[in-house]
């Protein structure tokens, strides 16, 4: 025998597909995207909030409303949103001291981005297409990249480090990331290195014995905290010697026997000139 709860949520949960198909098809769809890419700001936070339930509910997920939405005229209203929202990076609404995370993100973004990662997956070429890199991320106030000196080609490893200061946002770059389009996309803008620059920050990252690490910090002495970086050979170009080193140590040989951790006995280079 069905109780009435389970015959209430049935009905409940048939609602909601039925208006979620409804909001995403036709005319309904259109001025959901053009309220969402408005820079009237009630009508704006009005789609916010539709979008984000939409999907974000629960009740929702089996249907293909993700499907639906994951286009490029979504994806565009969505860049266009995220874009008017740049000009509130105004008022600090956060005190955490983070490379990647600005202290000033108004609370709109928060729920785009939440929608962006959502639909990112279903459609990375679509989101390319609509400007996800090129006219949002590029120009995105992240701590690192306004800082001086700035750390803007760090950007993509940052988010792999720091992940967890700003989830959402690390979601959206491993989903970027990930893509062949989306790499090539992030170095155009300078928001990621070269292939030769990653492999020395992974290079720099397995020298846990010299001690000049990047580390960002927050001032002792201050409440509110500043950030500062320790001199670092990561973040140089290095004098020829150095990059000579970094390259011998790439094309190394190990041998080891197996039966003991590997030293530097284990390592064979060619000689230095």
């Amino acid at each position: 025998m069905i109780s009435n709860q389970s015959v209430r949520q049935l009905i409940f949960s048939r609602a909601l597909r039925i208006i979620s198909e409804r909001s995403t098809k036709g005319d309904t769809r259109d001025l959901l995207l053009e309220e969402l890419a408005s820079r009237n700001k009630v009508q704006q936070r009005r789609a916010l909030n539709a979008l984000n339930f939409l999907v974000s509910n629960r009740a929702l997920t089996r249907t293909s409303i993700c499907s639906r939405l994951a286009d490029i005229p979504t994806f565009t209203a969505i860049i266009n949103c995220l874009c008017n929202l740049l000009e509130e990076h105004v008022e600090k609404t956060s005190t955490t001291n983070s490379p990647i995370l600005p202290k000033t993100r108004p609370m709109g973004e928060k729920k785009a981005l939440n929608i962006l990662n959502v639909l990112l997956p279903e459609n990375i070429p679509g989101a390319l297409e609509a400007g996800i890199i090129s006219r949002w991320l590029c120009r995105y106030p992240f701590p690192c990249a306004v800082a001086e000196p700035s750390r803007r080609r760090d950007v993509v490893i940052l988010m792999k480090t720091w992940w967890s200061d700003d989830v959402v946002m690390s979601s959206i770059f491993s989903s970027l990331s990930s893509h062949p389009d989306g790499i090539k996309q992030l170095r155009k803008h300078g928001l990621m290195g070269s292939m030769i620059e990653e492999n020395d920050h992974d290079d720099d990252d397995d020298d846990d014995d010299d001690g000049d690490s990047d580390v960002w910090m927050v001032d002792a002495g201050d409440a509110g905290g500043s950030f500062g970086r320790t001199p670092s050979r990561r973040l140089q170009e290095g004098s020829p010697e150095e990059q000579a080193l970094r390259r011998r140590r790439r094309e190394a040989m190990v041998l080891s026997d197996g039966g003991r951790p590997i030293g530097n006995d284990d390592i064979i280079q060619r000689p230095i000139d």
